[in-house]
């Protein structure tokens, strides 16, 4: 064959082929295989909120004089008994609703959106090193002026909305991720003593927080696995964001950025 005949073979085999330009594209792991559970409060906390009393116990996390409505998380049982993270205190006008299930973790925040009437709760589900994965709760007043929750964002129905749109590839140290198949950021990998990348490289799950004064929106940092260590590392990671609408089969997620 001559040689003008064989470079054109491989020309079209390459207009066909993804492995002759670009790393092939990979879906993304998740940490969590399954609904993370909240459970109830402990004893202590249902027992101190039948009554509410607003103290030095609680802290506060809106207070919305305009619209009459307030929000409290329970910091502690007593000087001596922890609220374990759980109970929330929610009042429209002089109705206060009292939570004790609602786990709150450290760092929650509220939001309420006079115009439709809803509140909006970002509170922490799972918290440790290295690990921050909040829950959405969507919650209305009655005609009564008691809330009730009406809506969540559950965190592994989020991880596993992204992995439906989520992809990477890896060329060297590079890093490249799509959203549905089209290139959103790449990123250059800095750390060299761990080894080399495992064959499943990228997870998502643990890093999921939201932005909740007004249209939700969800914030997911990748954390990349290495054959030393067996730890997610996020060094090098982008925070990718995307609007969250919330559907019969779940949340859905449009609108995509990578936030700087």
């Amino acid at each position: 064959m001559k040689l003008w005949l064989m470079l054109a073979a491989v020309m079209v085999m390459c207009g066909t082929m993804t492995g002759c330009k670009g790393a092939p594209q990979n879906p993304v792991n998740g940490t969590m295989e399954e609904a993370v559970a909240t459970g109830d409060a402990p004893k202590a906390v249902q027992d101190l909120m039948k009554r509410v009393n607003i103290d030095d116990r609680y802290e506060t996390l809106m207070e919305d004089k305009k619209n009459g409505v307030s929000v409290w998380s329970l910091l502690k049982c007593s000087d001596t008994i922890s609220s374990e993270g759980y109970g929330m205190v929610i009042a429209k006008g002089d109705v206060k609703t009292a939570m004790p299930n609602m786990l709150h973790g450290r760092m929650p925040r509220a939001h309420y959106d006079s115009a439709t009437g809803e509140l909006l709760i970002a509170a922490g589900a799972i918290e440790g090193t290295g690990v921050n994965v909040e829950r959405v709760y969507m919650l209305n007043f009655g005609d009564d002026g008691y809330a009730s929750i009406t809506n969540s964002i559950e965190p592994y129905e989020m991880q596993e909305a992204w992995r439906k749109v989520l992809t990477y590839s890896i060329d060297g140290q590079d890093i490249t991720f799509y959203v549905d198949g089209k290139p959103m950021t790449t990123v250059t990998n800095h750390i060299d003593d761990m080894g080399g990348f495992m064959d499943d490289a990228i997870y998502i799950g643990e890093q999921i927080a939201y932005s909740i004064e007004g249209p939700i929106r969800v914030l997911v940092t990748p954390g990349v696995n290495f054959v030393v260590g067996k730890v997610l590392t996020y060094d090098d990671m982008p925070t990718i964001s995307a609007a969250v609408t919330m559907g019969e089969g779940g949340p859905q997620l449009s609108d995509f950025k990578v936030e700087q």
